[in-house]
């Protein structure tokens, strides 16, 4: 029997009508295990339960993962930063006779005694640092240099997680309720830089955008005194952990060593205050922090009437951070974050006070 071709098609309830519907229902059936698959997928790149939280699905290894992936892309980002600084900074030079009139005059062996617009010069003593956070400052200060110095090497409780030529990193590992508060401490000691002046950029919140990379942005909330300020400090998300703030008292002291064969402690203690302006937000997990920069510089004599140059001072560091980061991150995490970041910062940070101060006066 011939079939127009054009009559089989019409049909509604012919051979190829059966076809079609076949077709149509198993690509039907295609397109929704393909949405199940995209469904299960989903939450692992956001989502309220595959991010940090009580009643987060995400395990430790993915947990870590994910955070070490978003660090390594924010290294990567600053690593490309920093060179196009560099390159920009290569393309600025100053004339031979500039150069010359700085090199003379960058050696001294006293401070700066005219006008400045370094900050933290003339420092005095406690008693002229008077403000309704006093009593603590006092007491963290002396809390530092009592305990912060003491060397660690030899004790059991503390582990030596990173060595890097002169640079080493302890943690004693606490834990309460089942948040992680290892206290950290770091030694090192950095040629041609003093201790004024590692503590003067730490603690000048002028220069905290040129080495601090980890802060999204920040604000001195109060001002208490030449010597000290209230900051409060959004630091970048790293997903899948939750965004942190800290607010916090930063104040710089020089102590004056008892023995004339010691050196003078220079000394920046930030430690986590409450403030009304600035309560804590859904936005942001409020951490809360005891960290102090504490420097030393020792000098070695040059030969002869020469004057002490860059070559011959040596800056003592130590660097202990007491962080209670709140929330639900896992504790492995914060640990090899922790190991991770803390010596990278040391470096970053040292070397950018070295790069700011070689060609600058000594400041003792």
């Amino acid at each position: 029997m011939n079939v127009d071709p054009i009559d089989f098609c019409g049909e509604t309830d012919g051979p190829l009508s059966l076809f079609i519907g076949i077709q149509q229902r198993r690509r039907a059936e295609d397109a929704y295990k393909a949405a199940l698959t995209e469904l299960k997928k989903k939450p692992h790149y956001g989502g309220p339960d595959y991010e940090e939280g009580p009643n987060s699905l995400i395990n430790e290894e993915e947990f870590f993962d994910a955070v070490e992936a978003a660090l390594d892309k924010h290294d990567q980002i600053e690593e490309q930063s920093q060179a196009e600084r560099s390159r920009a900074s290569r393309q600025i030079f100053l004339p031979p006779d500039t150069h010359s009139s700085i090199s003379t005059q960058k050696y001294l062996t006293k401070p700066h005694s005219h006008t400045s617009s370094l900050s933290s010069i003339d420092l005095i003593s406690a008693s002229d640092d008077v403000h309704r956070f006093s009593a603590q400052v006092e007491e963290m200060v002396q809390s530092h240099m009592t305990y912060s110095l003491q060397d660690v090497g030899g004790d059991a409780n503390w582990q030596l997680v990173v060595e890097e030529g002169d640079m080493k990193v302890y943690r004693r590992e606490v834990e309460e309720n089942g948040i992680v508060l290892d206290p950290l401490k770091a030694t090192h000691a950095v040629r041609g830089v003093t201790g004024h002046e590692v503590c003067h950029y730490f603690w000048d919140t002028a220069f905290r955008n040129d080495w601090e990379t980890t802060v999204e942005s920040f604000q001195v909330v109060e001002t208490l005194s030449d010597k000290a300020v209230i900051i409060h400090q959004t630091h970048k998300r790293v997903w899948p952990a939750s965004q942190r703030d800290v607010l916090y008292v930063s104040v710089i002291r020089k102590i004056l060593s008892t023995n004339e064969n010691d050196p003078d402690t220079w000394l920046v203690c930030n430690f986590s205050v409450d403030h009304d302006s600035y309560p804590p937000s859904a936005r942001c997990i409020r951490a809360k922090i005891n960290v102090a920069m504490i420097c030393q510089t020792l000098i070695s004599p040059p030969e002869g009437d020469k004057e002490i140059t860059r070559d011959n001072i040596l800056c003592k560091i130590t660097y202990v951070a007491n962080v209670n980061p709140g929330g639900w991150a896992p504790a492995s995490v914060l640990r090899a974050v922790a190991k991770r970041e803390y010596p990278k910062f040391l470096k970053r940070f040292t070397s950018y006070v070295q790069e700011k101060t070689s060609d600058e006066a000594i400041l003792f």
